[in-house]
């Protein structure tokens, strides 16, 4: 009896030291992680060269990469619903695109001034619930875009054509209608809107009126965007994709409302010697990246037994690799679209690229696949396309942080921002075309064949550690002369960052080298 009670509590310290592991390594290490690299990268993001979409591209990338890396199983099984390569250029596309919108008009909310005509520093009073209110509503979707796209990367039904153009319609027309509802209906939306009217109708007098409507209608329109793909997922029930999305915009848009308090520390230590907007964007990308390290907790624990089963009886061309091919076009065009005056028209050409090569490898395997058995394939998914998709994540965004981070040197210590901004794609834009053919040629002429037990990305460990280097010397590039003392705090706030990054992507590591040559599992 003695022994049997031992063996239990044996038992039982077993079971319970493995909840603390899970614990360990599915929220609270991911959520350090992602919050880290989400304060470095989204104070980077209102730095000189970056801001808006080229901004939030640096930010993507970076956690994209981050997600992608920890997902990873030590072995070649896919063992987490939400890991394939195509996460990389997920999070850079979606929340890229989200950054194509302001937010400057709202924070003055907090001090109770709505203004009218910043220049004049005219303005009137406004309850500060609206700061609030506006930060939440625009820090939803901010993040929530990304997941929504992370999210397509892990479907549980397979996805056909026609799933595809209603999931498209419903993100366009949410959008669509919340914009409809907010140009029809402006007095339910604009703040004072009942009061100010007749200045709302002058923006000559008012231009800080006439930012504020773009900024309130650009939130609310990516609003719209948001909830009609959570709709989709939804209505399909695709659960953890809809917990994955509505954990990752109801979180962040919780934490930038409370974030954006960082107003009060002005009138602690004064205007001139602290830097308002940039902790701003920091606490904002900590947000963020709480956000993602719950959603990673809630969705992408390792899966049983009837969970990858299923994963792994869908056919490649049904799975999140081709479909994510074809969906890659529009969504690069997107990019191309919002970033084409800054990128020279090299952007054209790169998304001409990316379109032939998907074609190309296509047409190569059109006979594996009309007889159902694509090539390279295991657990469901195209081992060559995933790889594809990854190292076109990585160049996409990658390629455009280190261009938009030598610009912003250069402005900061040369000035000329728009020359030096001209003469970089001179000499990145035949480079990053010329990456792209040779990501093609090893794609089309050398695909690897899945092996059972062999690492799905062998390189994983060295592309993280290329993403941390590159990001944490542009974010030093970027971070302004170190004599002043508020440039040098943000630059050894950013080495404590990628100190913190650092032991948590070797702990990784180690622990996956550790498992696979005790064969203990491959989480």
């Amino acid at each position: 009896m003695a022994s049997d009670d031992a063996e239990d509590s044996d038992e039982d310290r077993s079971a319970g030291h493995h909840r603390r592991y899970d614990l360990a390594h599915d929220l609270v290490l991911p959520t350090l992680l992602f919050a880290a690299l989400g304060g470095m990268t989204w104070a980077v993001r209102g730095c000189s060269g970056f801001g808006a979409v080229a901004g939030c591209v640096f930010a993507g990338v970076t956690w994209g990469t981050a997600w992608w890396y920890i997902a990873q199983a030590s072995g070649g099984a896919r063992t987490r619903r939400y890991s394939s390569g195509w996460i990389v250029l997920a999070l850079t596309v979606g929340i890229g695109l989200s950054g194509g919108r302001g937010w400057m008009q709202w924070p003055s909310f907090f001090e109770g001034k709505l203004m009218t005509s910043a220049p004049k520093g005219e303005s009137v009073p406004i309850p500060r619930a609206y700061g609030f209110l506006w930060l939440f509503i625009a820090g939803v979707p901010w993040a929530g875009i990304g997941a929504c796209l992370l999210a397509w990367c892990g479907p549980r039904r397979e996805t056909r054509a026609w799933h595809w153009l209603i999931r498209i319609a419903c993100g366009l027309g949410g959008a669509l209608l919340m914009r409809h509802l907010f140009t029809a209906f402006p007095r339910s939306f604009l703040p004072l809107y009942e009061s100010l009217e007749s200045r709302y109708r002058d923006y000559a007098a008012n231009p800080s009126l006439r930012r504020l409507t773009n900024d309130c209608g650009a939130a609310l329109t990516h609003l719209g965007c948001y909830l009609g793909l959570l709709t989709y997922e939804a209505a399909r029930r695709e659960w953890k994709n809809t917990v994955l999305i509505a954990t990752v915009g109801l979180v962040n848009g919780a934490g930038w409302a409370l974030c954006q308090n960082w107003k009060w520390a002005n009138a602690i230590w004064g205007g001139g010697a602290f830097n308002f907007w940039r902790c701003w964007e920091s606490s904002g990308g900590l947000s963020i990246g709480i956000a993602y390290g719950i959603a990673y907790f809630l969705v992408n624990r390792e899966m049983d037994g009837e969970e990858r089963a299923a994963l792994a009886s869908r056919r490649s061309i049904a799975g999140p690799n081709f479909e994510w091919l074809l969906v890659y076009s529009g969504l690069a065009g997107l990019l191309c679209y919002f970033m084409n005056s800054q990128m020279g028209g090299w952007g054209h050409l790169y998304l001409g690229g990316v379109i032939l090569t998907g074609a190309a490898y296509f047409l190569l395997n059109r006979r594996s696949w009309t007889n159902g058995d694509p090539p390279a394939t295991r657990d469901g998914g195209d081992d060559t396309l995933e790889r594809l998709g990854l190292y076109l994540g990585l160049l996409t965004g990658l390629g455009l942080s280190v261009r938009n981070g030598l610009k912003g040197w250069f402005n900061i210590y040369l000035g000329n921002e728009d020359y030096w901004g001209r003469r970089l794609w001179d000499y990145l834009g035949p480079a990053y075309l010329a990456c792209l053919a040779a990501i093609a040629f090893w794609v089309l002429l050398r695909p690897r064949p899945a092996r059972p037990g062999g690492a799905r990305f062998p390189h994983a460990y060295g592309l993280m550690w290329l993403v941390l280097i590159v990001q944490n010397v542009i974010a030093q590039l970027v971070t302004g002369p170190l004599s002043q003392w508020k440039e040098m705090a943000f630059s050894l706030y950013y080495l404590l960052l990628f100190a913190i990054s650092a032991v948590i992507v070797f702990h990784y590591q180690a622990m996956r080298q550790r498992m696979a040559e005790d064969g203990t599992g491959d989480g």
